[in-house]
């Protein structure tokens, strides 16, 4: 069993928002389904991509938004602080360079906009034993689409950056983002060099599928996966 660490440099967020396994995060209409019912919850690839690996809730309320200057966006952020005698209050709109990439950056337009990308910062280090990486994505049977995560791969054997920090995009002038709610799914998984092939071959009907009735696919072929 290998053995993933998450370090974390504000206590607040350690006690109060802690990273869990995935399977203890299921989105809330997933885990409504009925077990004795015909629904996706007997689908065991779409199991093992939800309880796969570990999710970092969000640990800071802030309203990110985007304003329109001459076409592309341009965003903003509002940050809610608490000082003596300004609980709560918001700071004036804040806009770091370091804190997002303009469209220039990555000059995609996505359904016709062309999107400037937050750079959003979560206060833990990964570590993991050598030769493995961490593939980091937003949880998407969560299916939040106000605010779309880019996915990426960081190699978190030799990453040793003291935040984590993920670019993303928004589908709507401002976006809310609360604590507590699910931010990024964490899968970590071993390197390896692939060589790929292509073959033909005919079509079958011959498979172990044949063999059961219900649930075919999770008697025939599914393993089971760890995450702790």
């Amino acid at each position: 069993m290998s053995d993933i660490k998450f370090i974390c440099h504000d206590k607040h967020v350690l006690k109060n928002f802690p990273i869990v396994p995935a399977k203890d995060f299921l989105p809330e209409w997933y885990s409504k389904l009925k077990a004795n019912e015909q629904n996706i919850s007997k689908c065991m690839p779409v199991r093992d991509m939800i309880t796969a690996g570990y999710i970092i809730p969000n640990s800071h309320e802030q309203a990110i938004g985007v304003q329109n200057e001459n076409g592309t966006e341009v965003p903003e952020v509002v940050y809610p602080v608490e000082e003596p005698g300004k609980f709560f209050t918001f700071l004036n709109h804040m806009i770091t360079p370091h804190k997002f990439h303009t469209h220039d950056q990555c000059p995609v337009e996505i359904e016709g906009k062309k999107k400037s990308y937050y750079k959003i910062q979560v206060p833990w280090r990964i570590e993991t034993p050598a030769g493995y990486s961490t593939l980091i994505i937003q949880p998407f049977y969560n299916f939040k689409t106000d605010l779309v995560v880019l996915p990426g791969i960081i190699d978190t054997d030799q990453y040793d950056h003291s935040n984590l920090i993920v670019p993303c995009y928004l589908n709507k002038p401002e976006v809310d983002l609360l604590p507590g709610e699910p931010l990024l799914q964490i899968i970590p998984f071993k390197r390896d060099n692939w060589v790929h092939t292509l073959e033909y071959e005919k079509e079958s009907t011959d498979s172990k599928m044949n063999l059961f009735l219900h649930n075919m696919y999770k008697r025939a072929f599914h393993q089971k996966k760890s995450y702790k």
